[in-house]
């Protein structure tokens, strides 16, 4: 669905609309402004809205939501927000890492915000299995969960706001900064973000599978892998993907629970 004129209107957006690709196909370029409905929570909106005051646009830009010309950020169910010049690029994966770190940077401090324990799509429901915070039910039938469920182990860093999906929502641009997109929120230690962006490598990217290991080489980090692999095949298998389509995840699987075995024996001698 296009966006109607006086929603153009009233975000200040001129020009001809293009609709974009990428994502879930609903969202329009019109100028410098993008514009998508509504797919989030409003008190999600509000708070990034709030938070984004205290935001370096030197060290990171993010994409933000813009208010229209009335004080709304929602107007007839479709939200907008600037434009960001740049491009994802292939094989980044340390680069990507960095920007999680950053990101997490421009948050540290804030208050856990409520809204995150109103969602209940997929990702956050998969999400909290991943953390412990939901017990595991829907998930017969679910390869692998199994496994990487038992070899979870304590983690005692710190939570902060962190982005869940940086794979493919980072932009890189030789004249600014890197950029980030679809800003999905978590509660979650920084290295979890991190684990998502070697799992979605190794698994869709065709990073090799040593990713796993060199993108963040701190002790103890095949718990957050182990973590990171429980929710993106939680997602799927909430999103009603099929054993079968699961299967991408194995060889990552495999390796991961070698590593936290691994990892077992070096806290044991």
């Amino acid at each position: 669905m296009r966006p109607p004129a006086h929603v153009l209107d009233a975000f200040g957006a001129t020009g001809p609309a293009a609709r974009l690709t990428g994502g879930r196909g609903t969202a329009w370029r019109v100028g410098n402004v993008l514009l998508k409905p509504l797919d989030v929570l409003p008190e999600e909106l509000d708070w990034l809205h709030l938070a984004s005051r205290n935001v370096n646009a030197a060290e990171i830009r993010l994409s933000l939501p813009i208010m229209s010309r009335a004080g709304e950020l929602v107007v007839d169910g479709w939200t907008a927000s600037p434009v960001l010049e740049g491009e994802h690029r292939a094989g980044k994966w340390t680069e990507i890492a960095r920007v999680a770190f950053e990101f997490a940077d421009q948050f540290r401090g804030v208050d856990r915000p409520a809204f995150l324990d109103e969602r209940t799509h997929a990702w956050s429901r998969a999400d909290r299995l991943a953390w412990g915070e939901r017990e595991p039910a829907d998930i017969d039938g679910a390869p692998f969960l199994a496994d990487l469920l038992a070899a979870r182990l304590a983690i005692s860093e710190p939570p902060g706001i962190v982005h869940g999906d940086l794979s493919g929502n980072v932009l890189f641009d030789e004249m600014h900064v890197p950029s980030v997109i679809d800003l999905t929120l978590y509660w979650r230690p920084v290295k979890y973000s991190v684990a998502i962006v070697a799992v979605d490598g190794a698994c869709f990217e065709g990073a090799p599978v040593s990713l796993l290991e060199t993108i963040e080489p701190s002790e103890h980090f095949s718990q957050y892998l182990v973590r990171a692999l429980i929710f993106r095949i939680a997602t799927d298998w909430f999103n009603k993907l099929t054993a079968s389509q699961l299967t991408i995840y194995e060889d990552v699987s495999r390796r991961v629970l070698e590593l936290v075995s691994a990892d077992g024996r070096i806290r044991h001698e």
